[in-house]
């Protein structure tokens, strides 16, 4: 099977439709329901995974790195529909363009009181992502295989108890908290169905959340 082909997209589907629920090291009951949508597209070197960086003008989570989304709104049907808004309003990709695949498991932030919903989403081909300057800073572009290969350094924090918090360093800066939890099961997932060896990450004590 040729890597970023659309057979790894159906393969891809499947795997998140079978995956059994993952632990969370904190509890999430009483927060605030967010949606994050993590979109796949299949970019020159292959099926590449999307980001953005925050501007710090805003409330939560300024300067950091994540996936677009933000809390329900009111008129949003369900959280997959917010997670289908907020990549319009973030990166002006029109629903219209956008497939979802199937939701990642939830996951706490520890520096605020909400818990990302994660939606992975493919992105039609030729669908051109225009970033909201208002929030984006950048807009980050990593095929799946980098990953794989060493290109993007993964390191981890031990939190004891036999939990760890990723963290994967990007150019513009680092990943880590919710949106790298969510990032790093969209790689084993992705890991599964290429018949990949996920990386085992560099342990470190420097938290950059704190």
């Amino acid at each position: 099977m040729r890597r970023g082909s659309a057979a790894d997209l159906e393969a891809l589907e499947a795997a998140i439709a079978r995956r059994r629920p993952r632990p969370s090291p904190l509890p999430l009951e009483g927060r605030i329901a967010a949606a994050v949508c993590v979109p796949l597209h299949q970019g020159p070197r292959g099926l590449e995974v999307w980001a953005i960086k925050r501007v710090g003008a805003l409330r939560h989570h300024a300067h950091e790195l994540a996936f677009p989304g933000g809390k329900r709104e009111p008129g949003d049907r369900d959280l997959a529909d917010t997670a289908l808004r907020e990549m319009e309003e973030e990166l002006a990709i029109p629903r219209r363009r956008l497939r979802i695949l199937g939701p990642l498991a939830p996951v706490p932030t520890a520096t605020s009181r909400f818990t990302l919903n994660p939606f992975v989403a493919e992105v039609a081909p030729g669908a051109e992502a225009r970033p909201e300057a208002a929030e984006v800073a950048a807009l980050i572009r990593m095929p799946l295989g980098d990953f794989f290969a060493g290109r993007v350094p993964y390191r981890a924090v031990d939190l004891g108890q036999g939990w760890r918090s990723p963290i994967f360093d990007f150019e513009v800066g680092s990943m880590y908290g919710a949106s790298a939890h969510v990032l790093e099961e969209l790689l084993l997932l992705y890991a599964g169905i290429a018949g990949l060896a996920f990386p085992e990450p560099a342990l470190t004590d420097r938290i950059p959340w704190q």
